[in-house]
């Protein structure tokens, strides 16, 4: 089922914390550690991928549940210097993307479906690739796959840094497009 995509506004970024946390709590089964627990576990870089939201190059989509308008995942990408990367932090002209889906949504293509838009809104402003980070044992990444990433390298956690080459890869059929005054 193609999923609706919207465009992303401030008014989403409690949904955008929400997901951050999906995205990073993403293991089924057994209870989740809370937010502050996850916040010290994975040090400062973590709230870099939603502070200050609202940069000039920060983007973001929703997934809605098409039935009752419910917002069910999300994907964004901004970019980080080289003195402050994120985890997918390939070089500061690289935006990151960060993408989670509500746990009874997974596995339904909505992470595709945002996928696919966040490439075409990136193609469509002028970037040349997309990056992204994804933890050993993820069944996501079978997705970023699929979606034109390619793995660049491995951390010692065994975390994999991909690349998307947006001049490959880019919106699919049927992907929402988002104009440049849509954030």
């Amino acid at each position: 089922m193609p999923w609706p995509v919207r465009p992303g506004g401030p008014e989403d970024l409690p949904f955008l914390w929400e997901m951050l946390y999906e995205a990073v709590c993403w293991r089924p089964g057994g209870p989740r550690p809370p937010w502050d627990e996850i916040l010290a576990d994975y040090s400062s870089r973590l709230p870099r991928y939603l502070e200050d939201w609202g940069r000039a190059d920060d983007t973001a989509v929703i997934a809605v549940d098409p039935a009752d308008g419910r917002n069910i995942g999300a994907a964004w990408y901004r970019l980080f210097p080289a003195n402050a990367p994120g985890y997918g932090f390939v070089d500061a002209s690289t935006p990151e993307v960060a993408i989670g889906v509500v746990s009874g949504w997974r596995g339904r293509g909505v992470g595709g479906a945002l996928l696919d838009t966040l490439l075409g809104a990136a193609k469509s402003r002028g970037f040349d690739a997309l990056s992204l980070s994804v933890e050993p044992g993820n069944p996501a990444a079978r997705l970023y796959e699929r979606k034109g990433f390619i793995e660049l390298f491995v951390d010692e956690e065994g975390s994999r840094t991909m690349r998307a080459e947006l001049s490959i890869v880019g919106a699919r059929p049927g992907a929402v497009q988002m104009d440049d005054a849509q954030t």
